[in-house]
């Protein structure tokens, strides 16, 4: 198998394992997701629960979350997402199956208490959705650093070339 493509099936599986955590920490829903990238919701449940045999998302999808979720963390700014993102797929972070593992974990966490946090903001008829958002984000940033260590506030977006 070409290195590229070894390299690639990497980050492929990286962004699998880790779909329902990151869409957790975006606080979207599988529906919400799915509108993005223009598949339906059902696909986005298949990605995520797929036990690598079948349904594994193949480079197009990739590319279309991958789109999504950069343009999220551009557009509203979400640090948590952001943080997430790079500790999933920054080199220094790479290693043995042991920190792989323990990388999911953590994102898991961190999508487990994202989604916690945005489900406890109050209702308030006055507030719009992205300030309840916004709201949650807030709440869960003093935890981001303890769950995943010292944060950076630099994000490198996908490169089309070098993903692919």
């Amino acid at each position: 198998m070409p290195k590229r493509l070894s390299h690639s099936n990497q980050k492929i599986k990286q962004l699998q394992l880790n779909l329902s955590s990151l869409r957790n920490i975006a606080n979207w829903t599988a529906e919400d997701l799915a509108k993005r990238i223009g598949v339906t919701k059902q696909t986005i449940s298949n990605l995520e629960t797929s036990n690598g045999n079948a349904n594994i998302m193949n480079p197009t999808q990739y590319l279309a979350i991958r789109s999504v979720i950069d343009n999220e963390i551009i557009v509203s700014e979400n640090p948590i997402l952001r943080e997430a993102m790079n500790y999933l797929f920054s080199q220094e972070h790479n290693g043995n199956l042991k920190n792989k593992a323990i990388k999911d974990l953590k994102i898991a966490q961190l999508g487990a208490a994202s989604k916690a946090a945005y489900l406890s903001q109050p209702k308030i008829t006055e507030q719009t959705e992205l300030e309840r958002k916004t709201m949650a984000i807030f709440a869960l940033l003093p935890l981001t650093t303890s769950i995943l260590g010292p944060t950076s506030a630099d994000y490198k977006t996908f490169d089309f070339f070098n993903d692919i």
